[in-house]
């Protein structure tokens, strides 16, 4: 394991610049730059993401991640994970024991995963349990114990309405505030597959990401879903690794069918040819679409999961129109700036000031990730690149 970092950096000036030399003027970014911005004063400093680059054979990839981040990934599990979704009728042991079903599943999906979990395991000095523990912190927060963070947008455009033939996929990480600045980028270097440039945070090793063969994923929970009883399978996060560890977008669709998922999501994703895939799931069902052009979710998206009837409009959270109505409006313009200025959005709710945490977009073209840690209107944007 080694540090490595290629940034590109743009201060807000010039990234300002960027949008207004823009040809488009229309999808409302004018009026994105012109919105009257909330302070960010009093914002905590948090430094700019670095890239650590993980290798080795599956459990040398874990054992080495485990080991370097052994205390966050600790302070992580007893604070944002036993503390957070412990109760009287959960107590930690019962949650240890739900960690322990969702194994079984887990090992089915991907013995790769379950070598890398144990490889983590025993560099950071955890039960396995616990860390299979920390990847199911999505299915307890659907539980509803805690107050419920802020709505990730997720964006995927490619040909015909980007104006560079490049194909993106974009999102603003909308969570809990005491987490700004513990996300990590990492190069997770894999030889029996493609290879992962992810945005991660302690135990949670893939987030959101491109892989070496093009694909990406960005994704949002599910909100107004809370249940007393938790459901055994695979966990979310290890769900989006094992679909980000695959060459090709049908085999991301073959492998999200199989899974047997145990939470609630939407997934947007694409490949480096500008096919875009949305992936929705609930523990009881899956609904797969695939798209051309543009894809924009927050929360659940297609007719199946909403249960919209055919002929019927599907009622889209405000935040999600907002997107769609950027993108429809600068169709055939986009470019990366233009993207990333969508992130900054203030008419709506795409940006915010103290719960976006991180905004992103990864070209699957380029096999690159752009970054910004906090809202994507600061304009602080790091490039970072496979290969």
């Amino acid at each position: 394991m080694n540090d490595r970092c290629t940034i590109r950096r743009e201060n807000r000036r010039r990234f300002l610049q960027m949008i207004l030399s823009s040809s488009v003027t229309v999808g409302g970014v004018v009026e994105i730059l012109g919105a009257e911005l909330p302070p960010l004063s009093e914002r905590p400093r948090a430094p700019d993401h670095t890239l650590v680059v993980v290798s080795g054979t599956p459990r040398e990839r874990g054992r080495a991640y485990g080991r370097k981040y052994s205390d966050p990934i600790r302070q992580f599990l007893e604070k944002e994970v036993v503390a957070a979704y412990a109760s009287p009728k959960a107590n930690r042991q019962s949650l240890l024991r739900y960690a322990a079903a969702c194994l079984p599943a887990i090992r089915r999906l991907s013995p790769t995963i379950v070598e890398e979990m144990e490889g983590m395991a025993e560099g950071s000095g955890l039960r396995l349990e616990e860390i299979v523990l920390l990847t199911l912190q999505e299915e307890l927060w659907h539980r509803g114990e805690i107050p419920g963070a802020e709505h990730c947008t997720a964006t995927a455009v490619g040909p015909p309405v980007t104006a560079d033939g490049n194909t993106y996929v974009a999102l603003s990480w909308d969570w809990f505030g005491q987490l700004y600045g513990q996300s990590q980028m990492l190069l997770w270097e894999r030889k029996e597959g493609p290879s992962v440039l992810s945005y991660s945070y302690p135990g949670l090793w893939i987030g959101a990401g491109v892989n070496a063969a093009g694909i990406a994923l960005a994704w949002t929970s599910i909100g107004d879903i809370k249940t007393p009883k938790l459901a055994v399978g695979v966990p979310s996060y290890v769900l989006l690794a094992h679909l980000l560890y695959q060459p090709t977008l049908d085999a991301v669709e073959e492998e999200a069918r199989r899974a047997g998922q145990a939470g609630w999501f939407t997934f947007v994703m694409a490949d480096s040819g500008g096919q875009l895939l949305n992936i929705e799931s609930s523990p009881e069902k899956i609904a797969i679409e695939r798209h051309r052009g543009s894809l924009v979710r927050v929360y659940y998206g297609t007719r199946e999961m909403t249960r919209t009837p055919p002929g019927k409009p599907i009622r889209r959270h405000p935040q999600c129109q907002r997107m769609m109505d950027l993108v429809s409006g600068a169709e055939g313009k986009i470019t990366l700036p233009v993207l990333q200025g969508f992130y900054g959005d203030h008419q709506s709710t795409i940006c915010k000031h103290f719960g976006t945490l991180g905004a992103m977009v990864f070209n699957t073209t380029r096999r690159e990730a752009h970054i910004t840690r906090g809202p994507g209107c600061l304009g602080r944007w790091q490039q970072f690149a496979l290969g």
